[in-house]
């Protein structure tokens, strides 16, 4: 068997600068809102804008996709102590 080689370098994986940057896909946050229920960790607004720097809407919209996926934290509303 021979080996063989090639001239193209592999590519390195893109790496996010800042939290914000990861923060801008939603599903990124949407993981990180759904791990924190699992642990049954608090869910705040003040949280998740600390961690992604996000707007009171986008953390609305991803209680959202949540709750529409059919992730309940018991019978607490998720998110009701958004500004």
């Amino acid at each position: 068997m021979t080996v063989r080689q090639f001239d193209a370098p592999a590519s390195s994986p893109r790496r996010a600068s800042s939290m914000q940057e990861r923060g801008r896909h939603p599903i990124v946050r949407i993981a990180w809102l759904i791990a924190r229920f699992v642990r049954r960790e608090p869910v705040r607004y003040e949280l998740y804008q600390q961690r992604f720097g996000r707007s009171p809407q986008s953390f609305r919209s991803d209680i959202a996709a949540v709750r529409d996926a059919g992730i309940y934290r018991g019978t607490e509303r998720l998110g009701s102590d958004v500004p």
